[in-house]
């Protein structure tokens, strides 16, 4: 036994103090009464004063007695006690919705196998539950019934997203380490390699199953301005044989395309579709449909499709014309007085002709011909009258198909060495060209002027323009591609997103959205309730491996040793203010008694 609060036990100077009020007594004084009756009930008055030999009855044992108890209560009495908490980890990640040759998913199958582990146990202690995925984490406090954990157990749900490997073996690790743990029961795909700490007695439900999937999902436009997209998709075959798989994919729900594929034992192929007509969502489903149907369905977006917004900065606006003759792009003109950095939040990408930004732009910029002594890129220029291209680097995004000896230039600057900035396009007095990122952001800088934007008119320059548009709009390149699990920012006025099961979540721009653990097309809701589509998918092909699930290594300090058994405090302070309570209502009973009497006599 012992006292949380042993400080408390000061107040048992309080027990003098009651004998202090057991010699206090009343002085005499006359009464006058009616009858004999009366003069009983007042009989106690007479001859009392302070001081003298105190007359101790029960009472002041019972009072006594009281106040002990609850100096007592204040000090936190518990006692120690053997107990046997347990912690469930049960695998809720993406390889758990896979079906086994029983019929049942491994989910089920080690949520009943933990429902007989379960049973087994004696329910000497709190029963903690823990789930693997997107990250390892506690569902809820701690259960005092074995009925309630399985409950628990009953409402938890597979995710699609997997786990990350080295951060579940080190969860296991460290929960298996707690003093206040005497056994961890974890239920999952993986097997755990020996030794096996101790205190963790894991049950793996991962039996090798064949299984076809679908990897990466990409869209890529051939060339800005056209409406046309190209995709490649990822397959694999884990299996022993080899498989005739095929892929059909759907635009906005209807069918745009098929392939078909064969793939040996362990192997991965791609496949491409050329010219895919312009949708909203692209789907993709692979058939035949087999042990882990998470994996034999992909989504992309073709956000590419929507036009790109030019914010075109200059005292000389009219140059931003012929931009807007390009498909798929919308300028809008401005003079660097009227220009203010938030404008940037509307568009994707500016340029600054003759003039440069307040502040580093917030989105990827190009600047044309910038006037010497900028403060914010930090641009070594050198003004010439008539400037030259000397050389170029190899093909890249913004050199791909530009004929730079057809090429004519006017007058215009060279760049210095840039400490961040590198070299696309060299005159004979520095760089012509430069390229870079800084903050997360590209940027493009030009000795001399691609505007106005005049088409065939002026087809090498102008496939060099659409090339550096391309660049900072990511156009050209393959689409982003975000995975289940894995947090995304949220885009500039967003508010809301709806995710695919059709729930909605508030969402802050410029903060990591971590609702994620569902695959599928999310939808961001912007001004004017407008949606904009994100598809996020599972791809990772690791996951879909079910043949062969890896083993996990969990380090333990201790590895030879026994468990040790747990010893938890339990409170006793709830048992004394009991005692506190059924002897004060006693006393009262039996003083309410006497008095009672007294008056009858």
């Amino acid at each position: 036994m012992g006292l949380l609060y042993p400080g408390a036990l000061v107040f048992l100077a309080l027990v003098p103090a009651l004998i202090l009020a057991y010699l206090a007594k009343e002085r005499p004084s006359r009464v006058t009464v009616s009858s004999v009756l009366a003069f009983r009930a007042l009989r106690g008055f007479r001859r009392e004063r302070f001081g003298g030999w105190p007359r101790l009855d029960w009472m002041f044992f019972v009072e006594a007695f009281i106040l002990m108890l609850a100096v007592l209560a204040l000090a936190g009495p518990f006692v120690w006690h053997r107990s046997n908490p347990i912690a469930i980890v049960i695998d809720n990640s993406a390889a758990m919705q896979a079906m086994t040759p029983a019929g049942r998913t491994r989910f089920y199958i080690a949520r009943e196998k933990l429902y007989q582990a379960l049973a087994a146990e004696d329910g000497g202690g709190e029963i903690s539950i823990y789930v693997t995925a997107p990250q390892p984490r506690r569902i809820a406090p701690a259960y005092k019934s074995l009925l309630e954990a399985k409950r628990a157990l009953t409402r938890i749900k597979p995710v699609d997203s997997p786990n990350d490997q080295t951060t579940l073996a080190s969860f296991l690790a460290n929960l298996a380490a707690e003093s206040h743990v005497s056994k961890v029961i974890f239920a999952g795909a993986n097997a755990l390699e020996a030794p096996v700490p101790p205190r963790i007695h894991a049950i793996a439900v991962g039996d090798a199953v064949a299984n076809l999937a679908i990897g990466s999902f990409t869209l890529r436009r051939e060339a800005l301005g056209a409406e046309a997209l190209h995709a490649s998709l990822t397959a694999a075959n884990f299996g022993p044989e080899t498989r005739h798989l095929e892929i059909v994919l759907n635009g906005d729900g209807k069918e745009i395309a098929r392939a078909k594929e064969t793939l040996g034992a362990r192997e991965t192929g791609m496949l491409e579709f050329q010219s895919l007509p312009p949708a909203r969502v692209y789907e993709a489903h692979l058939m035949p449909a087999d042990a882990l149907p998470l994996d034999n369905v992909a989504y992309a977006v073709g956000g590419s499709i929507k036009a790109v917004s030019i914010l075109f900065i200059s005292p000389t606006p009219a140059d931003a014309n012929g931009l807007n003759s390009i498909p798929g792009v919308a300028a809008t003109a401005r003079t660097p007085d009227a220009y203010i950095p938030d404008d940037l939040a509307t568009v994707d990408l500016a340029i600054f002709e003759y003039a440069t930004p307040k502040e580093l732009p917030a989105v990827n910029a190009m600047i044309v011909m910038p006037p010497p002594g900028d403060p914010i890129f930090g641009l070594a220029v050198t003004p010439a009258a008539q400037v030259a291209i000397a050389g170029w680097g190899k093909t890249g995004p913004l050199t791909d198909s530009v004929n730079f000896r057809l090429l004519s230039l006017r007058g215009g600057e060279y760049f210095g060495a840039h400490p961040w900035m590198s070299g696309v396009i060299a005159g004979d007095g520095g760089a012509l060209m430069l390229k870079g990122e800084r903050g997360g952001h590209r940027f493009v800088a030009t000795g001399f002027n691609p505007f106005p934007y005049l088409g065939k008119r002026n087809l090498p320059m102008s496939i060099l323009t659409l090339n550096a548009i391309g660049y900072l709009a990511g156009l050209g390149g393959s689409s982003v591609e975000n995975r289940t699990g894995q947090p995304w920012l949220v885009p500039a006025g967003v508010e809301q997103v709806i995710l695919p099961s059709g729930k909605k979540v508030a969402a802050k721009p410029g903060t990591l959205f971590t609702e994620v653990s569902e695959q599928g097309v999310y939808e961001m809701i912007g001004p004017g309730a407008a949606k904009t589509p994100r598809a996020v998918n599972l791809d990772d092909l690791a996951v879909s491996d079910l043949a062969s699930t890896p083993a996990l290594k969990v380090e333990s300090a201790s590895a030879s040793s026994s468990p040790a058994p747990v010893m938890e405090k339990s409170p006793l302070t709830g048992y004394v203010l009991a005692a506190i309570i059924a002897l004060a209502a006693l006393e009262a009973i039996v003083v309410y008694r006497r008095r009672r009497r007294m008056l009858e006599a």
